[in-house]
């Protein structure tokens, strides 16, 4: 249904997010992430009306009408309060620098960005704004494709500090396991070397 390109997107998606796909042309993506059970919901959204009748039709073609919701957007302008994540692939950089700029992107908990070249630009983009680089994955489907997922970094920290949090509780709670584990079985080999030893102190 869709190229590898897009798939490798799609594995970035968290499941269970609402997306908004910029771009979206044909929609592909969002019936993919929605057939995969990944998303319940997916706007595609595009700015021109020929690549959004496109996506209309992919979406009655696979029955996904009120799942994928194909939206006129000039890049994120339409996106709605519920949106979790935003995709935007296939791009060139001063396009996509253009959308970014024109959006309060520090809303969304990340982005999935791939576009075609100068990717140390949008590198660069992203630290000179304070976000940071939480994943990334090359993918090659007749080209290598770069795909950049990237973050507000107070979010990235909060996931990082939850993350270490929920380690930290687990492995206490694994050492006071073993540890009275332990201690029982001490206590059980005291108890059947007791009459040795008492004999022996005789």
């Amino acid at each position: 249904m869709i190229s590898k390109r897009l798939k490798e997107i799609a594995n970035l998606v968290d499941k269970n997010k609402v997306v908004f796909d910029v771009g979206s042309d044909h929609g592909l993506l969002p019936c993919f992430l929605v057939e995969e059970g990944i998303s319940e919901k997916v706007y595609a959204g595009d700015i021109a009306l020929g690549p959004l009748e496109n996506g209309k039709a992919t979406i009655e073609k696979y029955g996904l009408e009120g799942k994928v919701i194909p939206v006129f957007s000039d890049g994120l302008k339409m996106a709605s309060k519920d949106v979790d994540i935003v995709t935007i692939s296939g791009m060139g950089y001063q396009t996509v620098e253009h959308i970014l700029n024109d959006s309060d992107i520090s809303r969304y908990q990340y982005l999935i960005v791939q576009i075609n070249k100068d990717v140390d630009l949008l590198r660069k983009y992203i630290s000179d704004h304070g976000y940071t680089i939480e994943d990334e994955r090359v993918v090659y489907d007749d080209f290598y494709y770069e795909i950049i997922v990237f973050n507000n970094l107070t979010i990235y920290l909060i996931k990082w500090s939850s993350k270490f949090l929920y380690k930290s509780v687990i492995t206490t709670l694994l050492w006071r396991y073993e540890r009275e584990k332990f201690e029982d079985i001490l206590k059980a080999l005291y108890k059947s070397l007791s009459p040795l030893l008492s004999y022996s102190s005789l």
